[in-house]
């Protein structure tokens, strides 16, 4: 028996979604291993179960990035001459581009020694503070030093906590992507020993550039920052880890491109209880009724949806559009849908159903959507197909191969992200062609029977569990 530690960011057991639900199916199919999950998250708040934890899970222990410290400043002052001698050191942990990581996190776990005191206390410690203001000279000196000092003092301060804390002794630690929880994984490692095994659903430093890009609160000049940082902490997960898995080839390649060790990535495809969606007994209802099983949350992006399914309107008859999925995690994007939904003038059309049984939808659905800025492999896609319905889904992650690119033929059709014009037509042509929802429908069925069934997916984990628990 493994001693498993699942290291998770923003998501399980607090997030419903394709990665909540695949972590939930891993624990459970692994009876014969033991786990504890840390979560990290943002504010106690957030710390609401959404899943029935499997009996098998010996512990679950949350990490709070957004944390209020007190400062003693006669600590701070008894360790000004203590950090004078490490100031060379944390000029070698500012530059995000610095390729010697086993050097980073030497220095890393240094500085981050709780005699220092806590994170806040060693952050403003006038050696961190000189370091920070020569690097500023050095590199920044065109743009404001206040956005950069706050910018690197937020970056070290969930660094540095990260580093302070007490992460369950096991045999193997398991991150479910980079980021925060690969950091936390490999510091884990260092200290107590144990493999490193990874598995990445999407490339989690292209998903975070993707929002610096768009974030209004960053400014242009700092992005850069923040983007070489999420690049940072993933090279440095890859370059400790025993094993890297993703779910598609695309993503491997991707793997590879930024740093990992193309002898340690392995491709393991997501996989469904065909079984179980295989009994889910079709009903033909009057109309044409469309669905999506979603999060309500910008990263999935509902308006594209509702605007595509308002260019196709006029050209349906007898319609519905069912939103079927949680609508709290994000409650200001779900009223901003709402209205949407009320400028459009698609109230009689469109339903929110909340967090609801989906197989009770996949009955009667006549074709799903997915209209997502980013994903990895979605479940959300395998389900629906495994049922027997087509999808229209955007050009992001797998889809396209799961849709296009197998030899049992297409399973739906693929636009552009953002191009709800796009979708709006893809949205007509099914509605036009009965014949080829019921032809896309039976590919798909055959297509996730072949590739994509659970018993692959939990046996090639439980083969990893055993060799890196040993």
């Amino acid at each position: 028996m493994a001693r498993v530690c699942l290291i998770c960011e923003g998501s399980y057991p607090y997030v419903v979604g394709g990665v909540s639900s695949w972590i939930q199916d891993l624990i459970k199919s692994n009876e014969e291993h033991s786990f504890s999950i840390v979560c990290i998250i943002p504010n106690k708040e957030f710390a609401k179960i959404k899943y029935e934890i499997p009996k098998n899970v010996v512990e679950v222990k949350d990490i709070i990035l957004d944390k209020a410290y007190e400062i003693s400043h006669l600590k701070v002052l008894k360790n000004k001459i203590a950090f004078k001698d490490l100031e060379s050191d944390i000029k070698k942990i500012l530059d995000f581009k610095n390729s010697n990581l086993e050097e980073v996190l030497r220095v890393i776990e240094k500085i981050s020694n709780k005699k220092y005191g806590n994170p806040l206390e060693i952050i403003i410690n006038e050696s961190f503070w000189n370091s920070l203001l020569n690097y500023y000279n050095e590199n920044y000196d065109s743009v404001g030093f206040n956005t950069f000092y706050w910018t690197y003092r937020n970056i070290f301060l969930n660094m540095i906590s990260l580093a302070q804390e007490d992460i369950p002794l096991a045999d193997v630690y398991h991150p479910v992507a980079t980021g925060y929880s690969g950091y936390l994984s490999v510091l884990a490692k260092l200290k107590k020993g144990g493999s490193l095994l990874l598995t990445e659903h999407g490339i989690y430093p292209r998903e975070r550039e993707e929002e610096v890009i768009g974030a209004k609160w960053i400014e242009k000049e700092f992005k850069k920052i923040w983007i070489d940082f999420f690049y940072f902490l993933s090279r440095m997960t890859y370059e400790q880890c025993d094993r890297i898995i993703s779910l598609f080839q695309y993503n491997k390649g991707l793997q590879i491109e930024n740093g990992a060790d193309e002898k340690r990535c392995e491709v393991i495809p997501n996989g469904i209880d065909i079984e179980m969606y295989s009994k889910v007994e079709r009903e033909s209802l009057p109309g044409f009724n469309i669905g999506s099983v979603l999060r309500v949350v910008p990263i999935k992006d509902v308006k594209m949806m509702l605007k595509g399914f308002k260019v196709a309107l006029p050209k349906l008859r007898d319609t519905k559009l069912y939103l079927i999925g949680p609508t709290e995690e994000n409650e200001e994007y779900y009223k901003e849908c709402l209205e949407l939904v009320q400028n459009l003038d698609l109230k009689e059309y469109v339903i929110f159903t909340g967090r609801a049984d989906v197989k009770k939808y996949y009955k009667f659905l006549d074709v799903l959507m997915l209209t997502s800025l980013s994903e990895g492999q979605p479940l959300s896609i395998l389900e629906g197909l495994a049922c027997g319905i087509p999808f229209i889904a955007t050009d992001v992650g797998n889809c396209r191969e799961i849709l296009k690119g197998k030899e049992e033929g297409e399973a739906g059709i693929i636009v552009p992200p953002t191009s709800y014009s796009d979708l709006g037509e893809a949205i007509i042509t099914f509605y036009q062609n009965r014949d080829k929802i019921k032809e896309m429908g039976a590919n798909g069925k055959k297509i996730v029977t072949r590739y994509y069934t659970k018993k692959q997916f939990i046996d090639a984990y439980k083969k990893l569990y055993e060799e890196l628990g040993e």
